[in-house]
């Protein structure tokens, strides 16, 4: 499940969606790059695999270094394995196992890397997300399960082709 396109280079990462019904809606709980790689773009929170830790373990740090917030193993659910190719950048592959949490304890608060944002799922600010984040994010926050394989264009930010497969 998910290995099929996955890179010998490519750098694991973890994301954590956070859903959460908020003023009788659904939201999911995106952030704002303060800095690094794709700095200004909305994304969802996570971060590298450290060597020797799983990408759960990340999540659950990355969660927390990032919006002040705490999720355990149990609130999560491995729900998608997005793989990012960059034509013209391949060092900045990424692997991701993204994880879907319902619940989560503490407080949001802005982090050297992010500033946690609310977004409702049927608006999600797409024009400041990735360009590929409108192909699979809905998706991913109506739980379906799925690997998705992002070839991005020279430019590292439009998308050259992008390949879903639904898991069993």
């Amino acid at each position: 499940m998910g290995g099929d396109n996955q890179s010998t280079t490519a750098r694991p990462v973890a994301l954590v969606a956070l859903l959460a019904e908020r003023d009788g809606r659904p939201h999911i709980l995106l952030g704002r790059k303060l800095r690094g790689f794709g700095c200004g773009k909305i994304v969802l929170p996570g971060g590298k695999v450290e060597p020797g830790e799983s990408a759960a373990d990340a999540a659950i740090r990355e969660f927390f270094e990032e919006t002040g917030l705490r999720v355990t193993a149990a609130e999560l659910t491995h729900t998608a394995q997005i793989n990012f190719r960059f034509s013209a950048l391949p060092d900045a592959d990424m692997d991701c196992a993204a994880f879907i949490a319902r619940s989560a304890s503490g407080e949001v608060h802005i982090s050297d890397e992010l500033e946690p944002l609310w977004s409702p799922v049927d608006l999600l600010p797409v024009d400041q997300m990735w360009q590929d984040s409108s192909m699979w994010l809905r998706q991913l926050a109506a739980g379906q399960r799925f690997t998705a394989t992002i070839v991005l264009a020279t430019d590292n930010a439009s998308v050259r082709s992008i390949d879903i497969e639904a898991w069993d």
